[in-house]
Protein backbone atom coordinates (compact mmCIF):
# COMPACT_ATOMS: atom_id res chain seq x y z
CA UNK A 1 0.00 0.00 0.00
CA UNK A 2 1.36 3.22 -1.05
CA UNK A 3 2.62 5.41 1.93
CA UNK A 4 1.12 8.67 0.98
CA UNK A 5 3.76 10.23 3.58
CA UNK A 6 5.87 9.36 0.26
CA UNK A 7 4.00 11.14 -2.37
CA UNK A 8 5.05 13.84 -4.57
CA UNK A 9 2.17 16.55 -6.08
CA UNK A 10 2.85 18.81 -8.49
CA UNK A 11 0.75 22.14 -8.60
CA UNK A 12 0.07 24.65 -11.34
CA UNK A 13 -1.61 28.21 -10.80
CA UNK A 14 -2.37 30.63 -13.54
CA UNK A 15 -1.46 34.28 -13.43
CA UNK A 16 -5.31 35.43 -12.61
CA UNK A 17 -4.82 32.96 -9.22
CA UNK A 18 -1.79 35.00 -8.06
CA UNK A 19 -3.12 38.75 -9.08
CA UNK A 20 -3.15 39.83 -5.05
CA UNK A 21 -1.87 39.05 -1.77
CA UNK A 22 -4.94 37.33 -0.90
CA UNK A 23 -5.25 35.41 -4.20
CA UNK A 24 -1.43 34.21 -3.13
CA UNK A 25 -2.74 33.62 0.28
CA UNK A 26 -5.66 31.40 -1.58
CA UNK A 27 -2.80 29.55 -3.38
CA UNK A 28 -0.83 28.53 -0.33
CA UNK A 29 -3.71 27.44 2.01
CA UNK A 30 -4.57 25.02 -1.50
CA UNK A 31 -0.94 24.29 -1.11
CA UNK A 32 -1.38 23.01 2.20
CA UNK A 33 -3.93 20.93 2.11
CA UNK A 34 -2.08 18.78 -0.48
CA UNK A 35 1.15 18.77 2.06
CA UNK A 36 -1.98 17.08 4.16
CA UNK A 37 -1.27 14.06 2.49
CA UNK A 38 2.01 14.29 0.48
CA UNK A 39 5.99 14.61 1.81
CA UNK A 40 6.85 16.79 -0.80
CA UNK A 41 5.03 19.44 -3.02
CA UNK A 42 6.11 21.19 -6.45
CA UNK A 43 4.58 24.37 -7.67
CA UNK A 44 4.83 25.78 -11.10
CA UNK A 45 3.42 29.20 -11.80
CA UNK A 46 2.61 31.52 -14.18
CA UNK A 47 2.86 35.38 -14.38
CA UNK A 48 1.21 37.63 -12.12
CA UNK A 49 -2.11 39.10 -13.08
CA UNK A 50 -3.50 39.90 -16.45
CA UNK A 51 -2.18 42.92 -19.30
CA UNK A 52 -2.48 45.93 -17.09
CA UNK A 53 -0.55 44.31 -13.63
CA UNK A 54 2.67 45.14 -13.61
CA UNK A 55 4.34 41.85 -14.37
CA UNK A 56 1.94 39.89 -16.49
CA UNK A 57 3.66 39.20 -19.82
CA UNK A 58 1.54 41.68 -22.14
CA UNK A 59 2.92 44.78 -19.71
CA UNK A 60 5.84 43.28 -19.98
CA UNK A 61 6.15 42.87 -24.01
CA UNK A 62 4.79 46.68 -23.84
CA UNK A 63 7.96 48.29 -22.63
CA UNK A 64 9.70 47.03 -26.52
CA UNK A 65 9.04 48.14 -29.71
CA UNK A 66 7.84 46.10 -32.23
CA UNK A 67 11.12 45.84 -33.63
CA UNK A 68 12.56 43.89 -30.63
CA UNK A 69 13.56 40.17 -31.96
CA UNK A 70 11.75 36.96 -30.58
CA UNK A 71 14.48 36.37 -28.99
CA UNK A 72 14.72 39.22 -26.90
CA UNK A 73 11.32 39.34 -26.12
CA UNK A 74 11.56 35.94 -24.42
CA UNK A 75 14.24 36.92 -22.68
CA UNK A 76 11.60 39.80 -21.29
CA UNK A 77 8.98 37.56 -20.66
CA UNK A 78 10.62 34.99 -18.57
CA UNK A 79 10.92 37.55 -15.96
CA UNK A 80 7.23 37.41 -15.29
CA UNK A 81 7.63 34.05 -14.08
CA UNK A 82 10.31 34.20 -12.23
CA UNK A 83 9.14 37.25 -10.45
CA UNK A 84 5.66 35.18 -9.55
CA UNK A 85 8.11 32.20 -8.38
CA UNK A 86 10.18 34.34 -5.88
CA UNK A 87 7.15 36.05 -4.62
CA UNK A 88 5.10 33.03 -4.02
CA UNK A 89 8.12 31.34 -2.68
CA UNK A 90 8.21 33.92 0.44
CA UNK A 91 4.57 33.79 0.40
CA UNK A 92 5.14 29.99 1.73
CA UNK A 93 7.73 30.89 4.31
CA UNK A 94 6.22 33.84 5.39
CA UNK A 95 3.39 30.74 6.00
CA UNK A 96 5.51 28.89 8.02
CA UNK A 97 5.82 26.49 4.84
CA UNK A 98 9.76 26.13 3.49
CA UNK A 99 10.19 26.90 0.33
CA UNK A 100 12.62 27.60 -2.17
CA UNK A 101 12.23 29.44 -6.07
CA UNK A 102 13.89 27.69 -9.20
CA UNK A 103 13.64 29.05 -12.53
CA UNK A 104 12.88 26.67 -15.32
CA UNK A 105 16.59 26.72 -16.43
CA UNK A 106 17.65 26.30 -12.79
CA UNK A 107 14.93 23.56 -13.11
CA UNK A 108 16.87 21.37 -15.36
CA UNK A 109 14.29 22.10 -18.08
CA UNK A 110 15.60 22.18 -21.73
CA UNK A 111 13.96 22.97 -25.22
CA UNK A 112 14.54 22.94 -28.70
CA UNK A 113 15.59 26.82 -29.52
CA UNK A 114 12.24 27.61 -31.02
CA UNK A 115 11.88 31.42 -29.43
CA UNK A 116 8.38 32.25 -28.49
CA UNK A 117 6.70 28.31 -29.18
CA UNK A 118 9.67 26.04 -27.79
CA UNK A 119 8.89 22.43 -26.85
CA UNK A 120 10.45 20.80 -23.53
CA UNK A 121 12.79 18.68 -24.84
CA UNK A 122 14.15 17.34 -21.69
CA UNK A 123 14.55 17.47 -18.04
CA UNK A 124 17.30 17.21 -15.72
CA UNK A 125 15.73 16.49 -12.02
CA UNK A 126 18.88 16.65 -10.36
CA UNK A 127 17.96 20.66 -9.12
CA UNK A 128 14.88 20.24 -8.55
CA UNK A 129 15.67 16.67 -6.34
CA UNK A 130 18.15 18.31 -4.19
CA UNK A 131 16.12 20.76 -3.09
CA UNK A 132 13.48 18.89 -2.41
CA UNK A 133 15.31 16.78 -0.05
CA UNK A 134 15.40 20.43 1.58
CA UNK A 135 12.47 22.03 1.84
CA UNK A 136 8.78 20.89 1.79
CA UNK A 137 7.82 22.71 -1.56
CA UNK A 138 9.61 24.12 -4.33
CA UNK A 139 8.50 26.97 -6.73
CA UNK A 140 9.67 26.75 -10.62
CA UNK A 141 9.11 29.33 -12.95
CA UNK A 142 6.73 28.02 -15.59
CA UNK A 143 6.40 29.12 -19.22
CA UNK A 144 9.96 28.68 -20.36
CA UNK A 145 13.48 26.68 -20.43
CA UNK A 146 16.94 27.15 -21.58
CA UNK A 147 17.83 26.26 -25.30
CA UNK A 148 20.81 24.64 -27.13
CA UNK A 149 23.27 27.73 -27.35
CA UNK A 150 22.43 28.99 -24.16
CA UNK A 151 19.63 31.74 -24.63
CA UNK A 152 16.02 31.50 -22.58
CA UNK A 153 12.85 30.72 -24.60
CA UNK A 154 9.18 30.82 -23.41
CA UNK A 155 6.50 27.74 -24.45
CA UNK A 156 4.07 30.25 -25.99
CA UNK A 157 0.61 31.16 -24.46
CA UNK A 158 -0.79 28.86 -21.57
CA UNK A 159 3.27 27.02 -21.55
CA UNK A 160 2.76 26.81 -17.83
CA UNK A 161 0.37 24.07 -18.03
CA UNK A 162 3.30 22.24 -20.26
CA UNK A 163 5.65 23.10 -17.80
CA UNK A 164 3.98 21.68 -14.65
CA UNK A 165 2.32 18.37 -16.57
CA UNK A 166 6.05 18.08 -18.06
CA UNK A 167 7.73 18.32 -14.62
CA UNK A 168 4.61 15.81 -13.34
CA UNK A 169 6.23 13.22 -15.87
CA UNK A 170 9.69 13.48 -15.21
CA UNK A 171 9.70 13.92 -11.49
CA UNK A 172 7.76 10.43 -11.43
CA UNK A 173 4.87 12.30 -9.63
CA UNK A 174 1.88 10.69 -8.03
CA UNK A 175 -0.64 13.49 -9.32
CA UNK A 176 -0.58 16.83 -10.98
CA UNK A 177 -3.41 19.39 -10.41
CA UNK A 178 -4.36 22.35 -12.62
CA UNK A 179 -5.89 25.25 -10.78
CA UNK A 180 -8.17 27.17 -12.43
CA UNK A 181 -10.36 30.07 -11.85
CA UNK A 182 -12.92 28.42 -14.36
CA UNK A 183 -15.64 25.73 -12.90
CA UNK A 184 -14.78 23.08 -14.75
CA UNK A 185 -14.00 21.51 -18.34
CA UNK A 186 -16.48 21.77 -20.26
CA UNK A 187 -18.47 20.97 -23.75
CA UNK A 188 -17.60 24.28 -24.70
CA UNK A 189 -16.52 27.99 -24.03
CA UNK A 190 -20.07 29.34 -21.35
CA UNK A 191 -19.41 32.56 -22.91
CA UNK A 192 -20.66 31.61 -25.80
CA UNK A 193 -22.80 28.62 -25.55
CA UNK A 194 -24.83 29.46 -22.74
CA UNK A 195 -25.74 25.56 -22.26
CA UNK A 196 -22.14 24.51 -22.48
CA UNK A 197 -22.13 21.18 -19.83
CA UNK A 198 -19.54 20.80 -17.07
CA UNK A 199 -17.36 17.74 -17.50
CA UNK A 200 -16.15 15.76 -14.70
CA UNK A 201 -14.46 13.02 -16.76
CA UNK A 202 -13.22 13.89 -20.15
CA UNK A 203 -10.32 11.33 -22.07
CA UNK A 204 -6.75 12.65 -22.67
CA UNK A 205 -7.41 12.49 -26.33
CA UNK A 206 -10.49 14.36 -26.14
CA UNK A 207 -9.06 17.17 -24.14
CA UNK A 208 -5.70 17.04 -26.49
CA UNK A 209 -8.07 17.54 -29.60
CA UNK A 210 -10.45 20.23 -27.73
CA UNK A 211 -7.58 22.11 -26.95
CA UNK A 212 -6.32 22.11 -30.47
CA UNK A 213 -9.08 23.15 -31.70
CA UNK A 214 -9.01 26.42 -29.40
CA UNK A 215 -10.63 25.31 -26.03
CA UNK A 216 -8.50 27.46 -23.43
CA UNK A 217 -8.49 25.49 -20.20
CA UNK A 218 -5.61 23.50 -20.78
CA UNK A 219 -2.70 23.76 -23.33
CA UNK A 220 -2.60 21.80 -26.47
CA UNK A 221 0.89 20.44 -25.07
CA UNK A 222 0.08 19.67 -21.89
CA UNK A 223 -2.56 17.60 -23.23
CA UNK A 224 -0.49 16.01 -25.49
CA UNK A 225 1.93 14.75 -22.32
CA UNK A 226 -0.59 13.74 -20.76
CA UNK A 227 -1.61 11.57 -23.10
CA UNK A 228 1.75 10.49 -23.66
CA UNK A 229 1.94 8.98 -20.15
CA UNK A 230 0.13 7.26 -17.20
CA UNK A 231 -0.10 10.11 -15.35
CA UNK A 232 -2.33 11.81 -13.02
CA UNK A 233 -3.87 14.81 -14.03
CA UNK A 234 -6.77 16.30 -12.42
CA UNK A 235 -8.43 20.36 -12.81
CA UNK A 236 -9.37 22.09 -9.40
CA UNK A 237 -11.34 24.97 -8.59
CA UNK A 238 -9.29 27.58 -7.80
CA UNK A 239 -12.52 29.42 -5.66
CA UNK A 240 -13.34 25.68 -4.21
CA UNK A 241 -10.13 24.10 -4.38
CA UNK A 242 -12.49 21.25 -5.59
CA UNK A 243 -11.41 18.30 -8.39
CA UNK A 244 -13.74 19.83 -11.06
CA UNK A 245 -12.41 17.60 -14.06
CA UNK A 246 -10.53 14.36 -14.06
CA UNK A 247 -8.24 13.39 -16.73
CA UNK A 248 -7.75 9.89 -17.58
CA UNK A 249 -5.71 8.27 -20.33
CA UNK A 250 -8.01 5.54 -21.89
CA UNK A 251 -10.91 6.40 -24.06
CA UNK A 252 -14.08 6.74 -21.68
CA UNK A 253 -16.77 4.05 -22.04
CA UNK A 254 -20.05 5.91 -22.55
CA UNK A 255 -22.93 7.49 -24.91
CA UNK A 256 -21.14 10.45 -25.52
CA UNK A 257 -19.24 10.17 -28.65
CA UNK A 258 -18.58 14.48 -29.28
CA UNK A 259 -17.57 15.34 -25.98
CA UNK A 260 -17.35 19.36 -26.95
CA UNK A 261 -17.45 21.74 -29.28
CA UNK A 262 -14.70 24.68 -29.99
CA UNK A 263 -13.53 27.77 -31.89
CA UNK A 264 -9.73 28.58 -33.06
CA UNK A 265 -8.18 32.46 -33.51
CA UNK A 266 -9.41 34.41 -36.22
CA UNK A 267 -7.93 33.78 -39.57
CA UNK A 268 -8.28 34.59 -42.92
CA UNK A 269 -9.42 31.72 -45.47
CA UNK A 270 -7.01 31.49 -48.84
CA UNK A 271 -8.26 29.95 -51.80
CA UNK A 272 -5.38 29.72 -54.60
CA UNK A 273 -4.96 28.65 -57.72
CA UNK A 274 -1.48 27.40 -59.75
CA UNK A 275 0.33 25.78 -62.42
CA UNK A 276 2.60 22.69 -63.11
CA UNK A 277 2.36 19.52 -61.73
CA UNK A 278 0.85 20.00 -58.00
CA UNK A 279 3.71 18.28 -56.21
CA UNK A 280 6.26 21.14 -57.14
CA UNK A 281 4.01 23.82 -57.10
CA UNK A 282 2.74 22.96 -53.07
CA UNK A 283 6.54 22.31 -52.61
CA UNK A 284 7.73 25.63 -53.37
CA UNK A 285 4.21 27.48 -52.12
CA UNK A 286 4.07 25.91 -48.67
CA UNK A 287 7.71 26.18 -48.41
CA UNK A 288 7.79 30.36 -49.02
CA UNK A 289 5.50 30.53 -46.64
CA UNK A 290 6.82 28.08 -44.13
CA UNK A 291 10.17 30.10 -44.14
CA UNK A 292 8.37 33.37 -43.27
CA UNK A 293 7.09 31.26 -39.56
CA UNK A 294 3.50 32.04 -40.82
CA UNK A 295 1.47 28.78 -39.31
CA UNK A 296 -1.11 26.99 -42.09
CA UNK A 297 -4.05 25.58 -41.00
CA UNK A 298 -7.22 23.12 -42.83
CA UNK A 299 -5.64 22.59 -45.82
CA UNK A 300 -7.62 21.33 -48.51
CA UNK A 301 -5.89 20.43 -52.23
CA UNK A 302 -7.38 19.59 -55.01
CA UNK A 303 -5.15 19.12 -58.56
CA UNK A 304 -3.10 22.60 -58.71
CA UNK A 305 -5.30 24.46 -55.97
CA UNK A 306 -5.26 24.68 -52.27
CA UNK A 307 -7.91 26.21 -49.77
CA UNK A 308 -5.86 27.13 -46.20
CA UNK A 309 -6.38 29.69 -43.06
CA UNK A 310 -3.75 31.48 -41.85
CA UNK A 311 -3.78 33.86 -38.52
CA UNK A 312 -5.26 37.29 -39.29
CA UNK A 313 -2.76 38.96 -38.48
CA UNK A 314 -0.71 37.03 -41.12
CA UNK A 315 -2.97 38.14 -44.06
CA UNK A 316 -0.98 40.77 -45.08
CA UNK A 317 2.53 39.26 -45.53
CA UNK A 318 0.95 35.94 -47.21
CA UNK A 319 -0.80 38.49 -49.77
CA UNK A 320 2.74 39.99 -50.40
CA UNK A 321 4.10 36.50 -51.04
CA UNK A 322 1.53 35.17 -52.99
CA UNK A 323 1.74 38.62 -55.28
CA UNK A 324 5.35 38.34 -55.54
CA UNK A 325 4.89 34.75 -57.07
CA UNK A 326 1.99 36.29 -59.51
CA UNK A 327 0.29 33.23 -57.84
CA UNK A 328 -3.94 33.99 -58.27
CA UNK A 329 -5.98 33.35 -55.20
CA UNK A 330 -9.17 34.79 -53.21
CA UNK A 331 -9.38 35.41 -49.52
CA UNK A 332 -12.12 36.00 -47.24
CA UNK A 333 -11.82 37.01 -43.85
CA UNK A 334 -12.65 37.32 -40.89
CA UNK A 335 -12.99 33.79 -40.16
CA UNK A 336 -13.00 31.46 -37.52
CA UNK A 337 -12.74 27.42 -37.37
CA UNK A 338 -15.61 25.61 -35.37
CA UNK A 339 -15.39 22.35 -34.78
CA UNK A 340 -16.96 19.21 -32.99
CA UNK A 341 -14.54 16.53 -30.92
CA UNK A 342 -14.59 13.01 -29.96
CA UNK A 343 -12.35 9.82 -30.32
CA UNK A 344 -15.37 8.24 -29.95
CA UNK A 345 -17.51 9.19 -33.43
CA UNK A 346 -14.47 7.39 -35.51
CA UNK A 347 -16.15 4.84 -37.71
CA UNK A 348 -19.61 6.35 -37.30
CA UNK A 349 -22.18 6.83 -40.55
CA UNK A 350 -23.79 10.04 -40.54
CA UNK A 351 -22.07 12.71 -38.40
CA UNK A 352 -21.00 14.88 -41.49
CA UNK A 353 -24.27 14.92 -42.35
CA UNK A 354 -25.72 15.87 -39.19
CA UNK A 355 -23.12 18.81 -38.52
CA UNK A 356 -24.16 20.19 -42.18
CA UNK A 357 -27.47 20.16 -41.66
CA UNK A 358 -27.19 21.74 -38.02
CA UNK A 359 -24.87 25.17 -40.13
CA UNK A 360 -27.89 24.80 -42.56
CA UNK A 361 -30.40 25.39 -40.00
CA UNK A 362 -28.90 27.98 -38.58
CA UNK A 363 -28.43 29.18 -42.00
CA UNK A 364 -24.79 29.33 -41.66
CA UNK A 365 -22.38 28.75 -44.51
CA UNK A 366 -19.77 26.41 -44.47
CA UNK A 367 -16.68 27.93 -46.21
CA UNK A 368 -14.52 24.85 -45.80
CA UNK A 369 -14.31 21.91 -44.35
CA UNK A 370 -11.86 19.45 -42.96
CA UNK A 371 -11.96 16.32 -40.25
CA UNK A 372 -9.89 14.15 -38.82
CA UNK A 373 -10.47 10.59 -36.53
CA UNK A 374 -11.85 12.54 -33.76
CA UNK A 375 -12.88 16.20 -35.40
CA UNK A 376 -15.24 17.69 -37.80
CA UNK A 377 -14.28 21.53 -38.22
CA UNK A 378 -15.75 23.83 -40.89
CA UNK A 379 -14.35 27.77 -41.79
CA UNK A 380 -17.47 30.52 -41.29
CA UNK A 381 -17.06 34.00 -40.96
CA UNK A 382 -16.09 35.36 -37.53
CA UNK A 383 -19.94 37.19 -37.00
CA UNK A 384 -21.39 33.75 -37.16
CA UNK A 385 -19.38 31.85 -34.56
CA UNK A 386 -21.33 31.78 -31.68
CA UNK A 387 -24.37 30.88 -33.24
CA UNK A 388 -22.61 28.03 -35.25
CA UNK A 389 -21.57 26.70 -31.72
CA UNK A 390 -24.77 26.53 -30.32
CA UNK A 391 -26.54 24.58 -32.84
CA UNK A 392 -23.57 22.46 -33.17
CA UNK A 393 -23.96 21.83 -29.24
CA UNK A 394 -27.53 21.63 -29.63
CA UNK A 395 -27.31 18.93 -31.96
CA UNK A 396 -24.69 16.66 -30.47
CA UNK A 397 -24.02 17.44 -27.26
CA UNK A 398 -28.06 18.76 -25.88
Amino acid sequence: MLNLQKKLLVAKFGGTSLTSEEDRNTAVDHCRSLLQEAERLVVVVSAMGRSGDPYATDTLLDLVSTGSSTQEKDRLMVCGEVISALVMASTFRDNGITAEALTGWEAGISTDGISGNARIVSIDTARIEESLSRHRVVVIAGFQGLAPMGHLNTLGRGGTDTSAVVLGVALNADEVFLYKTVDSVYTADPEKVPSAQELSVISAEDLRQMAWQGAKVVHPRAAEAAQASDLSLKVRSFHSGRVVTEVVSEPLEDNRYIVGVAAGQVVTGFTVSGSGTPSSFFAALFRKIADRGISMDMFSVFGCSTAFTVPLASTGEVRQLLDGMEIVYTTISPCVKVSIVGAGMHGLRGVMARFCEALERAEIDALQTVDSHATISALVLLDQRDIALQELHREFIE
